[in-house]
């Protein structure tokens, strides 16, 4: 703006084009800071549209990016008989947007999983004995996902105590579901006062239950135990968002069938680790909460879209729909939510 302004100076603006210029520079200047200026007005009263718009926000362009730009997720899960739930969460990380996606997985499921798909990064290191090669990994990734398949056997557990201390030295932002969200009930004070940018718990309401019994609160605000940074999507027939910021907690039924096939919550978690990390990048409507925002949008967002793949399988599959056929549907989901010509 500097120097557009030492041109009009040079060149002897008369004051009406020195008016008609700031004018100009007025229009741009609004323009820029109302990127999302409209979503962003009374941003303290979310609500269902106010979400939908904002969540296209946060999609990030494709043009003059570098591999990694748009993401590098992990998902740590996966067992000997629990192969498909990491491989879902991370496939659907892949086909959400993100540009690469690490699977630290245990030494049987590994190969199960890189035959499921040449595109997935697939470590064999889920075991006490390459605790530093874990460590090393999550340096890379910018959302980790943790519980896809990942068992309750006491050995297990104690390694997954070990990785989330190290991730929240770290600071990593999480995602953690399924047995992870089992691994959480048995040690609640491992995840306490977890700093931003925080987790997002996505129990089932079974797995919340376990949790509120562990906690043994009988008050609505269980779910702020762990401190500001962590939240809670409550799935089912209607999904329940928590968040320490009151305005930004919000409840969601559109889209879906009532076919609730085992694996669906994988698809959810994945696209979870790519769309927070984009909304954390983005920063949308830089309020003072940026960090619970930015988790209450892309919750949204993966809540919403996890409900179309649903809908548009059911309207093919109808009562034989599974998760592998919800997969067929990501492109078509993803494009009729963020696509922000609709």
């Amino acid at each position: 703006m500097f120097f557009f302004l030492l041109f009009l100076y040079k060149n002897n603006f008369t004051m009406n084009r020195w008016c008609l210029a700031i004018l100009f520079i007025n229009i741009v200047i609004q323009g820029c800071l109302s990127q999302n200026g409209k979503e962003c007005t009374d941003i303290n009263n979310l609500d269902n549209q106010r979400l939908m718009s904002l969540m296209k926000a946060i999609v990030p362009e494709l043009e003059g990016k570098r591999k990694g730009d748009a993401g590098k997720i992990g998902v740590i899960g996966g067992a000997t008989e629990y192969t498909g739930a990491p491989y879902f969460s991370a496939i659907t990380a892949l086909k959400v947007g993100a540009d690469l996606v690490y699977v630290i997985t245990t030494e049987s499921a590994a190969p199960v999983i890189k035959a499921y798909s040449p595109d997935l990064i697939v470590y064999p290191y889920l075991n006490t004995n390459t605790v530093s090669k874990i460590y090393s990994l999550l340096n890379k990734m910018d959302v980790i996902i943790i519980g896809p398949g990942l068992g309750r056997e006491e050995e297990t557990l104690k390694l997954i105590y070990e990785i989330f201390i190290e991730c929240k030295k770290l600071r990593k932002p999480l995602v953690i579901d399924a047995d992870g969200l089992y691994a959480v009930s048995k040690n609640l004070s491992v995840l306490q006062n977890y700093p931003s940018p925080g987790i997002i718990f996505t129990p089932n309401y079974r797995e919340a239950n376990k949790l509120k019994q562990a906690i043994s609160l009988n008050d609505s605000n269980w779910f702020n135990y762990w401190g500001d940074y962590v939240t809670v999507l409550v799935k089912g027939s209607e999904d329940h968002y928590y968040s320490s910021i009151s305005s930004y907690s919000w409840s969601s039924k559109y889209g879906g069938s009532g076919r609730r096939v085992g694996g669906q919550g994988d698809i959810l978690s994945g696209a979870l680790g790519t769309l927070y990390n984009w909304a954390l990048n983005l920063k949308v409507c830089d309020t003072g909460n940026i960090f619970q925002l930015a988790q209450s949008i892309s919750t949204f967002a993966a809540a919403r879209f996890t409900r179309e793949c649903n809908y548009k399988a059911y309207l093919e599959y109808s009562r034989s729909l599974t998760t592998t056929d919800m997969l067929k549907y990501i492109h078509a989901s993803f494009e009729s939510l963020f696509n922000k010509e609709n």
